[in-house]
C-alpha cells in the first residue's frame, strides 16, 4: 500500500516575557509544551509498527534569545498504510496536545491541513510483480510506501502496483539518493518479465 497521510498545523499560545525577570513558576512558556508533543509523537511512532510521525517545521515567536516565547507554531506529519491506525494516532496526539496545554495553562490550536487516505495496491498485479521478481532469483520483499506517488492519482482510474529499487543507505527523495547500476538492471529485467506476462487485452 501507499501510506495515508495527515498533515497538521498546530500551535501553543502562552505569554511572552523577559528571560531575566519572569520567574520559572510564573511562566506560560509554549516552547517546552511543543517539546513535549514532539517527543510524544516520536514515542508513539516508535511504539506503533509502521507508524511515521514527523515534526518538520517549528517556529517560536518573537524569536529573541532573551525572550520567553509567546507562541510556538509547528507542523506534524503522520503516516501509516492502515488509515484506522493513522487516524487513531492523530486523535491520540491531539488529546495529548490539549492535555499539555491545560497542564501548562496554554492555548492550543490543532488543524488538519491535508489528509490523504492510504491507497492499496492491486492484489493480482502485485502477485504478478512478485512472480517477476522471484523469476530473476531475487528475494521478494513486500513493503508499504511511506511517500506519495503518481500511483495515488492513477489508482482512481486503474489498478496499480509498485516496484522499488533499493537506495544506498536507505536515502530517498533527497539529493544524496543513489542506486547501483546492477540494481537498475535487475529492475529492468523484472519489469520486462512483468509486462511480458500480462494478458493481451486485444484477444479478450
Amino acid at each position: 500500500a501507499i501510506s495515508g497521510q495527515s498533515r497538521i498545523l498546530a500551535s501553543f499560545q502562552g505569554v511572552a516575557g523577559h528571560a531575566g525577570t519572569v520567574g520559572m513558576d510564573l511562566r506560560r512558556d509554549p516552547l517546552p509544551a511543543a517539546a513535549e508533543i514532539v517527543l510524544s509523537a516520536e514515542n508513539l511512532a516508535r511504539q506503533t509498527p509502521g507508524l511515521l510521525a514527523t515534526v518538520g517545521s517549528i517556529e517560536a515567536t518573537p524569536g529573541a534569545s532573551n525572550v520567553i516565547p509567546g507562541q510556538v507554531r509547528f507542523s506534524l506529519d503522520v503516516r501509516h498504510s492502515d488509515d484506522a491506525v493513522r487516524n487513531e494516532a492523530v486523535r491520540g496526539l491531539e488529546r495529548r496536545a490539549r492535555e499539555i496545554g491545560a497542564t501548562r495553562t496554554l492555548g492550543v490550536e490543532w488543524r488538519i491541513a491535508r489528509e490523504h487516505p492510504a491507497v492499496h495496491c492491486d492484489g493480482p498485479l502485485t502477485s504478478r510483480l512478485a512472480s517477476a521478481v522471484a523469476a530473476t532469483g531475487q528475494r521478494v520483499e513486500l513493503l508499504p510506501s511511506g511517500a506519495g506517488h503518481d500511483a495515488v492519482v492513477m489508482s482512481e482510474a486503474l489498478p496499480v502496483a509498485m516496484l522499488f529499487v533499493r537506495c544506498a543507505g536507505g536515502v530517498s527523495h533527497h539529493p544524496a539518493e543513489s542506486v547501483a547500476t546492477s540494481d537498475v538492471a535487475v529492475a529492468i529485467d523484472v519489469l520486462e518479465r512483468f509486462i511480458s506476462a500480462l494478458p493481451d487485452e486485444r484477444h479478450r
